[in-house]
């Protein structure tokens, strides 16, 4: 059954323009011009969603919303205001409605978040696990940490920051033949360069015959390292070791510390190289939240500097600002959406260049175009665009990007 799209809104021109929008997307619209018409539309027939006005003529659209709220079982609701305000939009949240759009409206994100609320992207829920991930980098390194869990050799973690070295540490650990005792982790950018000794005899002394990991040993000082290797030797450190390294380790640590540290070596890849397993590592961090399809193309867009930790907090913040179940790019922040507009546009550049070369370089080798008559075709094409920016004046097109004024002269004398 095709689902019904309810649009209270008075402007004909715009209950037109959202109605051609709501049958694209092949759903019913039925349009209401006045809030009390809306509501009596509501009592007569079943919605799959309702857009709402807040400027009606006869009443807020706030309070129309209430009623719809009232409902036994109430259809979701987008607002719509021309006169965005803070107490607007927390009201609007606070009776329980999904989004919040302001005019004039962007009717292709206004299409996009209609598709997401019926066919949300459905990503298998997963039981909770400590680690995820089905990339050949991830179970290459799952493959030592079970080697890892199952004898009591040191361990070395290497992977760019919020990669997971410190929950691959409290995974072994929890599998482990020590799990039942403490797990202490040291890190001595926390201590002044004459009190780290102590806090690490400290840390020692604290992780008993449990599990010490020594954090981001890459950036210890050579004394602090002497003094651990003095300590290991001695047979002082009764723990069993895991080191965490945000970079290779061996060409900052000293050799005998290295190789008695590396006695089994798990490496986390940077996510940017696992984007196969965002899915599941969003999910994960959602809860009761899915994914929409277009705000998984934003996070597999992204190039992710600080890894799973980063991930972690924009779902946190997606989940906190979205008032429904499903996810949209709106939601994320707003660092990861300008990145997937950005690569959208570098990849449909790509796109149109490639066709661009298929039409030009089809045929035999004989025939093939010469490169420079390629390239001074794709160049004039950018720098007309480039001078119309700068209102046709070569000088100031030559100082704003850095280009040699004669050089940019004679080439478009030769265009």
């Amino acid at each position: 059954m095709t689902p019904a799209i309810l649009i209270i809104e008075d402007e004909y021109a715009l209950a037109a323009a959202l109605s051609t929008l709501v049958r694209r997307l092949e759903a019913t619209p039925v349009v209401a011009a006045s809030g009390q018409g809306g509501i009596d539309k509501l009592a007569g027939q079943t919605y799959a969603l309702v857009i709402l006005d807040v400027g009606l003529p006869d009443m807020s659209g706030l309070k129309v919303l209430e009623k719809i709220q009232a409902l036994p079982q109430p259809p979701p609701v987008m607002i719509i205001t021309a006169h965005g305000t803070l107490d607007t939009a927390l009201e609007a949240r606070r009776l329980g409605a999904r989004e919040y759009f302001l005019k004039p409206l962007n009717l292709a994100d206004m299409q996009r978040t209609i598709r997401e609320i019926f066919t949300p992207l459905k990503i298998e829920q997963r039981a909770e696990t400590t680690m995820i991930g089905n990339s050949e980098s991830m179970q290459r390194a799952f493959a030592v940490v079970a080697q890892a869990s199952g004898n009591d050799a040191p361990v070395l973690l290497q992977g760019p920051p919020g990669s997971g070295k410190t929950l691959t540490a409290q995974v072994i650990h929890r599998h482990s033949a020590r799990a039942e005792k403490p797990l202490v982790v040291f890190r001595a950018d926390e201590w002044t360069a004459d009190r780290a000794e102590a806090a690490l005899d400290e840390a020692i002394a604290n992780a008993g015959e449990g599990v010490l990991v020594l954090d981001e040993i890459d950036a210890w000082s050579k004394p602090l390292q002497a003094a651990l290797m003095h300590r290991i030797n001695a047979g002082l450190v009764k723990a069993r070791l895991f080191s965490a390294s945000s970079q290779e380790a061996a060409p900052h640590l000293r050799e005998d510390l290295f190789y008695a540290l590396a006695v089994l070596q798990v490496t986390l890849p940077p996510l940017r190289d696992r984007t196969a397993d965002l899915p599941a590592l969003a999910v994960s961090f959602l809860g009761e939240q899915v994914l929409s399809a277009e705000a998984l193309a934003a996070l597999k867009a992204h190039t992710w500097s600080g890894n799973v930790r980063e991930l972690k907090t924009a779902m946190a913040r997606a989940a906190a600002v979205c008032g429904g179940s499903t996810i949209l790019p709106h939601h994320l922040p707003a660092s990861i959406v300008k990145t997937d507009e950005a690569n959208h546009l570098e990849e449909t550049l790509k796109r149109a260049l490639a066709a661009w070369l298929d039409q030009k370089t089809t045929g035999s080798d004989e025939m093939m175009p010469v490169y420079d008559h390629l390239l001074e075709t794709v160049e004039a094409a950018m720098l007309e665009l480039l001078l119309k920016r700068f209102d046709g004046k070569p000088t100031r097109l030559a100082t704003a990007m850095k280009m040699n004024r004669a050089t940019l002269r004679r080439k478009l004398r030769e265009e």
